[in-house]
């Protein structure tokens, strides 16, 4: 068998649906392909990987392509995620017998590679917990059990390391507050492509107000279109809001929309290239019930986009300083989100785009380079 590279890196991060995790696992693994001395593989377990064809020297080792079968959310979805990444173990042995990783970075179910390293002692599993974690009985078990075996856990919220010391005991120590490298220049690439022809109409009113994200409970995009809705009746209707991304509660928000007869207010579905949309928006809305830290948000401080969030945990409530950076409202409080968005809109121009500079002043800690000075204090 013909000889192969043993200084590499694994990234496993089994999911079926288009979440934040996959920009940031790409971005992940071209940090460490640019500044680091390791070959990078990423395991495409489920398809997840699979829009992804070139991607200059990373690698994809690839199991099964499901995620075009079964549905993207809901129970159904989170056995077949947990069955197959199970199912992948003979999979990820072989893989590490030919290509010997000295790391595997986890993103998603990390507790398959914890379990292979009962195998593969000289392994070094790295948990990067993308989200904010809730726990029930099961995964607080899950977590006590397999995670507390990680050799390091990395968070991006102060708040979230605290919290996973109180709960699960694991020695502070080991857990590494690094922020995603969400950020790139392929972002303000992508945001310069021009609009569908038949999606340029949107962008006549004389406001543009975008939000991103899966379209479920953390995101709770209920509240948000009761807040238009209210501004809509109250304060103005020029004005259009559009809404990127797909989710099991799209019929729920179409049914909403159509009877309460808003005609502005637009679901978009899932974008490949969101960038686009969002930097030819005037404000960006957050209304989640929680975020860690919200790379959409980072991301519009990057385009100039001001934004309008919750006060929610964690990342939202730790980046923006009301007033200085962003405006933020108290979460569940739909006359303060009518309130704040008629701040920003009695805003003159040069205010406006001081709240986006001081965001875009945080940018850098979310760099790819960034990333990799962090991440270098655990590889030897």
């Amino acid at each position: 068998m013909k000889k192969v590279e043993t200084k590499s890196i694994f990234f496993w991060s089994p999911m079926l649906s288009n979440v934040g995790t996959i920009k940031a696992v790409i971005g992940m693994a071209n940090s460490l392909d640019k500044f680091s001395k390791y070959k990078i593989y990423i395991l495409d377990i489920l398809g997840e990987f699979s829009i992804f064809n070139d991607l200059g020297r990373i690698n994809f080792l690839r199991f099964i392509k499901i995620n075009n079968i079964f549905p993207n959310t809901g129970k159904l979805a989170k056995f077949a995620i947990a069955f197959f990444s199970i199912l992948a173990i003979p999979f990820l042995i072989r893989k590490i017998i030919i290509y010997k990783p000295r790391y595997i970075i986890t993103s998603l179910i990390g507790f398959v590679p914890i379990i292979i390293k009962f195998i593969f002692k000289d392994i070094i599993i790295i948990n990067s917990i993308q989200g904010y974690p809730k726990f029930n009985f099961f995964r607080l078990f899950i977590w006590r059990f397999f995670y507390n075996r990680s050799d390091y856990l990395l968070t991006m919220t102060n708040k979230t390391k605290k919290m996973i010391e109180n709960k699960i005991g694991i020695d502070s120590k080991k857990i590494i507050v690094i922020n995603n490298p969400v950020i790139s220049r392929s972002v303000k690439m992508q945001a310069l492509e021009q609009l569908d022809l038949s999606e340029k109409y949107i962008f006549k009113k004389k406001r543009i107000y975008c939000a991103i994200g899966r379209l479920t409970h953390q995101k709770n995009f209920f509240e948000m279109l009761e807040g238009f809705r209210r501004y809509y009746n109250e304060v103005d209707r020029n004005f259009n809001l559009i809404i990127i991304g797909e989710g099991e509660l799209k019929k729920d928000l179409v049914s909403y929309i159509k009877k309460n007869n808003l005609d502005n207010f637009y679901l978009l579905g899932f974008k490949k290239n969101p960038y686009k949309y969002l930097c030819r928006s005037d404000l960006y809305i957050c209304t989640s019930l929680w975020e860690e830290p919200g790379h959409t948000l980072i991301e519009s401080g990057y385009l100039n986009v001001p934004v309008l969030t919750s006060n929610c945990p964690n990342g939202p409530d730790e980046i923006i300083i009301n007033g200085y950076n962003g405006l933020k409202y108290e979460l569940g409080n739909i006359s303060d989100f009518l309130n704040k968005l008629k701040i920003f809109n009695n805003l003159d121009e040069q205010s406006k785009k001081a709240l986006a500079i001081n965001l875009k002043k945080i940018i850098k800690n979310y760099t790819q380079f960034r990333f990799f000075r962090n991440i270098s204090r655990v590889l030897v």
